[in-house]
């Protein structure tokens, strides 16, 4: 079974967010949907410089985004004690500008929350933990989009968390395809013409 195109896009978006995987790109053209998860657990996986937790944090991330207020795109992931074992994950996607702690000097640790600041990480990180028919059919709206796009409303036929739609907005704005509104709280795109 061929993955979609579209979910082969949306990795390709995703796999931005880490340099050296940019390579990881031409090979999915090629790849099967079974492949994926043996390839990513290998050495190719751009997850493997954070050590063999990282993974499992990413799904512990994903599930915090999933367990978000879904009335606006907020990026701010509160502390919670799972996270606890990942202080070494977390300083180390920090440094790497895929997130950004609100440090605080307390007895347990050194922060209380962080931002996801980095979209193709956010993307990156639906990809491993959503279903991969939700977003091959966003990003089939995002390329067939005529008008504008209003997250909320997407959300209702899709069901992906609000912050990874917002995520697919601001990376089709970067790549030129269209405008996603600055206001905050809102959830908006505008395809070119």
């Amino acid at each position: 079974m061929r993955l979609s195109e579209k979910f082969v896009s949306a990795v390709k978006i995703a796999a931005q967010a880490f340099g050296p995987a940019a390579m990881a790109a031409q090979w999915l053209d090629e790849i099967e949907t079974g492949r994926i998860k043996e390839r990513l657990d290998r050495l190719e996986d751009p997850l493997a410089k954070y050590g063999p937790k990282a993974k499992q944090l990413t799904a512990i991330l994903y599930s915090l985004i999933q367990a978000q207020p879904q009335d606006v795109p907020s990026t701010h992931i509160d502390w919670t004690s799972e996270l606890g074992p990942f202080i070494r994950e977390l300083r180390q996607f920090e440094a790497d500008g895929l997130l950004s702690g609100s440090h605080t000097i307390t007895d347990a640790g050194f922060t209380h929350g962080f931002r996801l600041i980095n979209s193709s990480f956010i993307i990156y990180l639906a990809v491993l933990h959503d279903d991969p028919d939700k977003i091959a059919k966003l990003v089939g709206n995002l390329d067939d989009a005529k008008s504008q796009l209003i997250g909320t409303v997407v959300k209702q036929s899709i069901d992906l968390p609000l912050l990874v739609i917002d995520a697919f907005f601001k990376k089709y704005e970067e790549q030129g395809h269209g405008f996603k509104s600055r206001e905050i709280g809102t959830c908006l795109y505008i395809p070119k013409p």
